[in-house]
């Protein structure tokens, strides 16, 4: 993998998955870049804790000069503070040294006041290090987004008032979490919860009979607000026992949009007793579905409506992080639906998290668990990074169950995936539904259920971790877009026409197979480069890549060789 990848994917990573807490982000700072007055080119940023957990919190507003990366001196702010649209302050704040730390005592009632000394000019208050500004009284004691709306009325001496500044707005995030009880498909009371990093969750609702949730979220969409979100990040909460909505993997809607698969995230391991799906969605993100809904030609709403339904078919592989977030872990399994009685397959494969590449010689425990209770449990080692354990489930475990990796690399790190076992019963009567169904011919079968031919039968089964990276790259790449489906389109009409003969001179002669290995191996090497890849201009422009970097390597250098050899031969 190059440099230059790893660098874009740790980047990448790091706004999805910060150190300090999975997923654990939001906006708990914001800066406004770009302050001119007085030929004074200066920032301004506010920073507030997302979680008010102490009885009081400091909030830090910094003035800083962005040619020098010093502190603007003697700055005044009038601040305004805003929540759900209503002003709940403004006043005059002094800053000698341009950082101005503020005491912020929450209460449930009362009126808001204000502690510290007060100049002649202004009124502006102030503070030192050692006793700043406070500020009690009912605010921040409720979950959401405030907006700080600031100007800047002196800089550099007290006295030096400025007028007309302009107004410059920030916004910062109260971590909020929310219970939205619901019921399931036979009326019995399940908890649900959200977890916002960006505004108030409101209007939740579950839907059992399409197995889906809703609910909405206030959010301006203009440009203004918009170029200074750099993410908006909500969880879904409900309990691993929840069978009903328990699904390996989810569709995500904004607004009746659908997201990129990696704008939802299943999270199985943060918490023991509850499944979370993280909706993230990055600035990119916002602005291309601005863009969908412009399509539409209609007005731009005035919230963000998130839908996430379960998925009716199983998207492998399924992906977990450790609670370091050093190592990934990626789960499939065969047949796609686990039944008790019908012995099943595992494939996983351990990464490392910010290469995304195999860890070779991974010690790890598999472990297999059913209401709190082990019903399985193996220590081994994927000796090329991916690895497989069968298991066969018995009548009587049935249900949700834990999928769970532990010691990953004798680090004491772990991972767990949730799923569910269905009996016998119910898997008799899908195999009926699926016999009663058209046959379909061997060709389309292998499309869509299987790896690659010739792969499968170079390394010796659809289980292994090279095929299943190639089918990986079919089904969460190239069939997510149009150019991506028309490519498989044709090249399945080609590569079926021949793969099969190829695959059977493989199993008939040991050293042919070890031949095509060989010869493949550059060609799995080179399609890591379409693993990042997610829109249609992406999968296009990556995909012609991949195809000019293959045709160099297996005719142009084949070629330049014969007519070198040729040019010796004559001379």
């Amino acid at each position: 993998m190059s440099i230059k990848k790893i660098l874009i994917f740790s980047i990448i990573f790091c706004l999805l998955f910060p150190a300090s807490s999975v997923y654990g982000h939001g906006l708990g700072i914001d800066t406004i870049s770009s302050i001119n007055i007085q030929e004074k080119q200066f920032s301004v940023s506010i920073e507030m804790p997302m979680y008010f957990e102490n009885e009081q919190e400091q909030i830090t507003i910094t003035a800083t000069d962005n040619e020098t990366d010093e502190n603007v001196n003697n700055v005044t702010y009038l601040i305004g503070i805003f929540y759900k649209d209503e002003m709940i302050l403004r006043n005059y704040f002094f800053a000698e040294n341009g950082i101005l730390p503020i005491i912020a005592t929450p209460t449930d009632d009362g009126d808001i006041t204000i502690v510290g000394d007060q100049d002649s000019l202004l009124g502006a208050w102030s503070g030192t290090e050692s006793n700043p500004v406070e500020i009690t009284g009912p605010i921040f004691n409720s979950g959401g987004l405030y907006t700080f709306e600031i100007e800047i009325r002196t800089i550099d001496e007290p006295t030096n008032v400025i007028e007309d500044s302009g107004v410059y707005f920030a916004d910062l995030t109260i971590v909020e979490s929310k219970p939205f009880p619901q019921k399931d498909k036979n009326n019995v009371d399940v908890e649900f919860s959200t977890k916002s990093y960006f505004d108030s969750i409101s209007n939740f609702q579950y839907n059992p009979d399409v197995k889906e949730v809703i609910f909405d979220m206030p959010f301006d969409w203009n440009e203004s607000q918009m170029s200074h979100v750099s993410v908006v990040h909500v969880e879904t909460h409900f309990p691993k026992d929840f069978a009903e909505f328990l699904s390996p993997s989810y569709t995500g809607y904004v607004n009746d949009i659908k997201l990129f698969k990696s704008s939802v995230t299943v999270d199985d391991y943060t918490y023991d007793d509850e499944r979370t799906v993280h909706f993230v969605l990055l600035q990119d993100h916002l602005r291309y579905l601005k863009n969908e809904m412009r399509a539409l030609e209609q007005p731009l709403p005035d919230k963000i409506e998130f839908k996430l339904v379960a998925s009716q078919e199983t998207k492998f592989p399924l992906i977990a992080y450790t609670a370091s977030e050093e190592f990934k872990v990626n789960l499939a399994w065969d047949p796609m639906d686990i039944e008790a009685g019908v012995p099943t397959n595992f494939v996983f494969t351990i990464r490392d998290s910010y290469t995304d590449s195999p860890m070779r010689l991974s010690d790890y425990t598999f472990v297999i668990i059913q209401n709190n209770e082990e019903i399985h449990r193996v220590t081994d080692n994927a000796e090329v990074g991916g690895d497989f354990e069968k298991f066969t489930f018995s009548e009587d475990q049935t249900g949700p169950t834990i999928i769970k990796f532990e010691n990953i690399r004798n680090t004491g790190q772990e991972t767990e995936f949730a799923l569910v076992v269905v009996d016998e019963i119910v898997g008799e009567k899908k195999i009926e539904e699926v016999v009663e169904e058209p046959a379909t011919a061997p060709q389309e079968s292998s499309e869509e259920g299987g790896g690659c031919l010739i792969a499968t039968a170079a390394y010796g089964s659809e289980l292994a971790p090279q095929v299943q990276q190639l089918r990986e790259l079919r089904d969460n790449q190239l069939m997510n877009t149009e150019s991506g489906s028309a490519f498989m389109t044709t090249f399945n009409d080609v590569y079926y026409s021949f793969s099969p003969y190829i695959a059977d001179l493989e199993r008939e002669h040991p050293l042919f197979k070890e031949a095509v290995k060989v010869a493949i191996t550059p060609m799995l090497s080179t399609l890591a480069i379409m693993e990042s890849a997610e829109t249609e201009s992406e999968v296009l422009g990556l995909g012609l890549s991949v195809i000019a970097l293959n045709l160099g390597m297996y005719i142009g250098l084949p070629a330049f060789g014969i007519v070198k050899v040729i040019q010796l031969r004559k001379n």
